[in-house]
């Protein structure tokens, strides 16, 4: 129970930032504190799975929302 209530948590935040846009949130609980987890250092791991996860028919949306997330804390390139 307390994972539908992270995961409509999640939604919302993700849903009020863009209006017009859909994130993919099936990852469920993975998603949970994932921009200090290990894995989203690795751009290039988030990027192939979600390949992984277009090829499988898993992704439903318009966004990946870990993608999203890590293409979000990327360090901007000085000037």
């Amino acid at each position: 129970m307390k994972t539908n209530i992270k995961r409509k948590a999640v939604e919302e935040k993700l849903n009020q930032e863009k209006t017009d846009v859909i994130y993919c949130i099936e990852c469920g609980e993975v998603l949970d504190d994932f921009s200090f987890n290990e894995v989203s250092k690795d751009v290039d791991a988030v990027r192939n799975n979600f390949t992984d996860c277009k090829h499988t028919g898993k992704f439903k949306g318009d966004v990946c929302s870990k993608l999203y997330i890590v293409e979000e804390s990327e360090p901007e390139e000085e000037i």
